[in-house]
């Protein structure tokens, strides 16, 4: 397991962090800046766009998919989560992981953890996804 913070804000005596943990299996599909996530220095948020653009709002018309805008580009939460996933992995390593991995038995070996872990010890998960999260966004 791969575990990492990187610090995104700091008031007085209070910090809060982006906290990863990553299974192995996943760590060659890493955006080299997918720490940075959230913080200022965080570079990727127009390429999470245009993925999602690209992969969502061009590909599917609202009048003939309602039912896939339905379920998945009019949810909030969803689009929030496949911007995470654009932002954190990288496509083109992404693209040389599926070919190859033709196969993966078990999807949990694959998981990427994104929590808030701030100063006072509180930590907030906010995504748990695995390699069908992210097959299925790309």
């Amino acid at each position: 397991m791969i575990i990492k913070q990187h610090l995104l804000e700091e008031t007085n005596d209070y910090k809060k962090y982006n906290y990863f943990e990553i299974t192995e299996n996943l760590e060659e599909i890493l955006a080299d800046d997918y720490i940075l996530y959230k913080s200022s220095d965080f570079k990727n948020d127009s390429v999470a766009e245009e993925l999602y653009k690209k992969n969502f709002l061009d590909k599917y018309d609202r009048k003939k998919d309602k039912e896939i805008y339905s379920l998945y580009i009019d949810d909030k939460k969803f689009e929030e989560k496949v911007k995470f996933i654009y932002s954190v992995i990288d496509y083109k390593k992404y693209i040389n992981f599926v070919a190859k991995n033709i196969e993966i038995r078990d999807p949990l070996e694959y998981t990427i953890k994104y929590s808030i872990l701030d100063s006072e010890g509180s930590k907030i998960e906010i995504y748990h996804i695995s390699i069908v999260d992210i097959s299925f966004v790309f």
